[in-house]
């Protein structure tokens, strides 16, 4: 299993450097639409959409509602309606982590609710990404994505010394409230080094990364109530050693279109 893991996480770097860092910026929407579409497949078996076909069209049905705003992305995530679109999503997983976690399960119904907000989570998530790099730049793609980074290692490692309080015990009984302290402090530190090296307001990195990291929890949570709705381990099994897709974006879902919806109100 760590053979696999190291492999894969070996293969995805690699992927990660080409596009990034080698290639022109120009591809770089070809690797967000494929992750977009894995993401959408994976997002069709969780909502309990199993025949091929009905995945195919979830996908694609995905992939087009991200294609609509394509051709002046940005313009469209700096307006106020998209704020707020993007506000309500986030409630929206929250107050569904939530009802899981008082709960152990979500009505009848979720299955619909879940094919439905899966498209707008999805597409806003590969928005906020492409809308990120063309206004800021690859490295504040990278930041973003380290402040979950660490705020999952910083989690896990300070879970494991000092936690006792569980945080959603119903949705992920190994996450406590003293896991979540460690990798939210873990986010702001690396917040702090940043402003510190790029001469960003301090208070408004900090703050920033704090609301990005402790929200970013909530995504991680909101996948994992997902697979115990319908009893699995992984969103798939399309990356051995790591699951599923979903499993390795989930809480970047959350994190990412809050960074850059934040940064639009806390450095503009």
């Amino acid at each position: 299993m760590l053979k696999q893991r190291v492999m894969t996480a070996a293969l995805l770097l690699a992927v990660a450097v080409l596009f990034l860092l080698i290639l022109p910026i120009q591809w770089f929407p070809l690797l967000v639409v494929t992750i977009l579409g894995l993401m959408a497949w994976e997002w069709a078996g969780l909502s309990q959409l199993q025949a091929t076909s009905q995945r195919f069209i979830y996908a694609a049905l995905s992939l087009f509602v991200f294609a609509l705003p394509l051709v002046d992305v940005l313009q469209v995530t700096q307006t106020l309606v998209w704020q707020i679109y993007t506000l309500l999503l986030t409630l929206a997983v929250l107050v569904a982590v939530r009802h899981f976690a008082q709960q152990g399960a979500w009505p009848a119904s979720w299955s619909t609710l879940a094919l439905g907000f899966g498209v707008l989570w999805l597409s806003n998530f590969a928005w906020s990404v492409l809308s990120l790099v063309e206004a800021l730049g690859v490295s504040w793609l990278l930041y973003a994505m380290s402040l979950v980074w660490v705020t999952d290692t910083g989690a896990y490692f300070s879970g494991k010394a000092f936690g006792k309080t569980k945080l959603a015990l119903k949705v992920s009984p190994g996450k406590t409230w003293e896991g979540v302290a460690g990798g939210v402090s873990l986010a702001v530190l690396l917040s702090v080094l940043v402003a510190w090296q790029t001469d960003m307001p301090l208070w408004s990195m900090m703050g920033l990364a704090f609301l990005v990291s402790f929200l970013s929890i909530y995504g991680d949570l909101f996948e994992s109530a997902m697979k115990r709705q319908v009893g699995v381990k992984d969103s798939s099994n399309m990356l051995p050693g790591h699951g599923g897709w979903l499993d390795r974006f989930d809480a970047l879902l959350l994190a990412v279109p809050l960074f850059w919806l934040l940064w639009q109100g806390m450095m503009s």
